[in-house]
């Protein structure tokens, strides 16, 4: 049998953790890396989530998982980012569209938002993000 560079049973790994504000509105909004990349290796979303801590998101348009050449790969509208409630890729007001899409290779997952900053959520941006690595 010839050698494959893709497991028929890939690994799924998590990215879990807390953004402040100041991290989420980082870098002109781009936000900040939460999954470096690796170098000849493509990096696949399979599922996130976000909830907002302290209060309920305001401020900017969406927060927005994408790759970290700023490529789309969840979109979630503020409205529903209300405190403690998760909201999940694809649901009511979160776009995914590229959930299920391999990343260009050397690429990493950053959050971020867009429009204007994340305010008013003292205790940031939680947020789950499930992913695969293929060569």
């Amino acid at each position: 049998m010839a050698a494959t560079t893709t497991p028929a049973f890939p690994k799924v790994r998590v990215a879990f953790g807390n953004l402040t504000l100041a991290q989420v509105n980082a870098n002109s909004r781009a936000g900040t890396v939460i999954v470096p990349g690796s170098a000849g290796r493509t990096i696949k979303v399979v599922d996130a989530w976000f909830r907002a801590l302290g209060g309920n998101a305001g401020g900017a348009t969406a927060v927005v998982l994408e790759d970290t050449a700023g490529t789309d790969i969840v979109s979630t509208t503020v409205g529903p980012l209300t405190q403690n409630a998760l909201v999940r890729a694809g649901a009511a007001n979160s776009t995914a569209t590229g959930v299920g899409t391999y990343s260009g290779k050397d690429k990493g997952l950053r959050i971020g938002c867009t429009v204007g900053d994340l305010t008013t959520c003292s205790g940031g941006i939680d947020y789950c993000v499930l992913y695969t690595i293929s060569n």
